[in-house]
């Protein structure tokens, strides 16, 4: 019996349950033909692909079958010249057919120099758009690519100048994961919504050694409009949160974050699950990254203390604001009331 289990299993081997990632790569709204699209586990493309496209065609689309999970999506043309990447990195995907576009980039080699500390290392560079200077940006130095190259990282630069110029003094000698954003609210860190520019290195991770100065130009894209309801910091494809976040006054509030922790004593520590901005009805989705618990809220930034005046509130359901979901489960109708907060001084 056991031989003939072998047998129908070498004939009938098990099919893993697959999908389909389609999608199209642009430059500036140009198609670009003959690109390879690769899938990796990770954000970090120095590794080996998980699978590779076919050249994409003369309207840049591309089609790849992976089995179900989640995939970062990086892509080459074949001289590699041009270098282009996913603003939804990285993309969970089912058993099923869905769509995530690239944007390309031309790919540039950091230059090295002399840095007057032989003990430590510097990295500079420029912001770019289009080919020109990004004032307001932020430069993201990373380690590794534990969390997908979200929140602060390492290293935060200050806000490029009208230059676009950044630099980064007093290193240790390592490899370096570059990403650059410039939001149009003017925040540090939080989601990278529509209109906001963006850029991965196409050198990551790049290596500086002590002693070196290495320059690089970081190329921004705009990121566009998804259907992707909100940033999970996580891999994983986990259950969902819905509902709608409220006034005192009970009507909906616009362009409100909800957010989910891990962690019943939040502080600054980063959210689990983050929603893009409410409807103008206030209506918001959570993906969270696995089942658990969470402590939901709901304010208008994202990253440091909430501000003086800042619309902030808590899921107030249960006493400690957490909730428990299972694995697929989909919750709906959380409510969340917010307020200005109030600063208090001791008079």
């Amino acid at each position: 019996m056991k031989t003939l289990l072998t047998v129908i299993l070498l004939l009938f081997p098990l099919v893993l349950s697959a999908g389909t990632i389609e999608g199209r790569v642009v430059s500036a709204d140009q198609a670009m033909s003959g690109v390879v699209v690769s899938a990796y586990e990770t954000l970090d493309f120095s590794s080996e692909p998980i699978s590779r496209s076919e050249p994409s065609d003369g309207e840049g689309s591309f089609r790849i079958e992976l089995p179900t999970g989640s995939y970062a999506l990086f892509g080459w043309d074949s001289a590699g010249a041009n270098f282009a990447f996913c603003g939804r990195n990285p993309v969970p995907l089912g058993d099923e057919t869905i769509w995530a576009g690239l944007q390309s980039v031309p790919v540039d080699i950091a230059e090295t120099l002399t840095y007057d500390d032989e003990y430590s290392a510097a990295i500079e560079g420029q912001v770019l758009h289009d080919g020109l200077p990004v004032a307001g940006a932020y430069v993201h130095l990373y380690l590794d690519v534990a969390e997908d190259l979200k929140g602060l990282g390492y290293r935060l630069s200050l806000p490029t100048g009208d230059d676009g110029y950044f630099r980064f003094d007093g290193l240790p000698e390592s490899n370096y994961f570059l990403v650059a954003r410039f939001r149009q609210n003017g925040q540090r860190v939080g989601p990278v919504q529509e209109g906001d520019l963006f850029g991965v290195y196409s050198g990551n991770p790049l290596t500086a050694r002590a002693g070196t100065v290495q320059q690089v130009k970081l190329r921004t894209v705009a990121k566009l409009k998804d259907a992707a309801e909100s940033e999970t910091f996580s891999s994983a494809h986990g259950p969902v949160l819905k509902g709608v976040i409220l006034n005192r006054e009970g009507h909906g509030v616009a362009d409100i974050h909800a957010f989910a922790y891990v962690d019943r004593v939040i502080g600054h520590k980063r959210p689990a699950a983050i929603s893009s901005q409410t409807t103008d009805d206030g209506r918001f989705v959570i993906n969270l990254p696995e089942p658990g618990t969470y402590y939901v809220g709901a304010r208008e930034a994202y990253g440091d203390s909430p501000a003086p005046d800042e619309l902030f509130g808590m899921y107030e359901e249960s006493a400690d604001h957490g909730l428990t979901l299972a694995e697929g489960q989909v919750m709906d109708g959380i409510r969340i009331v917010v307020e200005p907060i109030a600063l208090f001084l001791d008079q």
